[in-house]
């Protein structure tokens, strides 16, 4: 019989390495689902000064990788690709994120595509509440955005060329919806669980910002960004150029909103121990 160590490990056996980050694709989904702002543009054509709204937008991934892009039917946008019919009218599309909580230097992530704007077929009042369910359908119309070209550069760090076939099988955060409104609750009503997640920042640096002076104790702990990895706050010093920003993972990534008590519960013991 073979020696036990020259037997093959089974797969069941071999560690595994816990992911702790979202891919650029995943990012880039999140942002373009569940941006601040949303800006379409078609090269050459002023669609600002036109008659009508500014082409603001908002964007939905579909199946097939491309995006819904829901626009006001009195928007310039709609009017040039109405026009254009059957004909692809070539776009650039910018997403930026900004943090639900006041803080320095609040823009977390932009995203950039450029691809070929068209009307999207059978784009009835259900297919829009179905992507868009907090909107209205009245006085709204679907384009349909093929990309050809997607970046995003966010807290994470910068992606120049996402492959857009893992961005087509790719999906948003499932915290995305719902971080805003518990970000907010976090900063205005747990002062204690943000104080004690400033005393551990200084050994989890992450991101953009470092903790440039003396060491003391920052003037504001603020919460940035929650998703299902984990946590990430920003330290504000005696001036709002001093700077660091922190992340504490969860325990395991939560997979839905009714995951993150325990997920939160669970980072706030462990940080007191």
């Amino acid at each position: 019989m073979p020696h036990a160590e020259n037997q093959p490990t089974r797969v069941a056996d071999r560690p595994t390495t816990r992911r702790t980050a979202p891919t650029a694709a995943e990012r880039a989904r999140t942002i373009l689902q569940f941006a601040s702002s949303v800006v379409v543009d078609v090269p050459g054509i002023d669609l600002v000064n036109r008659p009508g709204i500014p082409p603001l937008a908002t964007c939905a991934g579909l199946p097939d990788g491309a995006l819904a892009v829901l626009v006001e039917t009195s928007s310039p946008l709609y009017r040039v690709v109405a026009l254009a019919r059957e004909e692809e009218v070539p776009a650039e599309l910018e997403a930026v994120d900004v943090a639900p909580v006041a803080v320095p230097q609040r823009i977390r992530a932009r995203a950039h595509a450029h691809g070929r704007l068209t009307l999207l077929p059978a784009a009835g009042a259900e297919l829009i509440q179905q992507l868009f369910p907090r909107r209205t359908a009245a006085g709204h119309a679907l384009l349909r955005l093929d990309l050809d070209h997607l970046a995003v550069e966010d807290l994470w760090g910068s992606d120049c060329c996402i492959d857009l076939g893992a961005f087509a099988v790719a999906a948003a955060d499932p915290v995305a919806g719902d971080e805003a409104t518990l970000l907010q609750h976090l900063a205005a009503a747990h002062p204690d669980q943000l104080e004690l997640l400033g005393s551990r920042a200084l050994d989890r640096p992450s991101g953009r910002h470092a903790w440039r002076g003396p060491a003391g104790a920052p003037r504001r702990v603020v919460p940035v960004v929650l998703d299902r990895f984990g946590l990430r706050v920003r330290l504000i010093g005696e001036s709002d150029t001093q700077l660091l920003d922190a992340r504490f993972e969860f325990h395991r990534p939560v997979t839905v909103p009714d995951e993150l008590p325990e997920a939160m519960h669970r980072l706030f013991a462990g940080l007191r121990h």
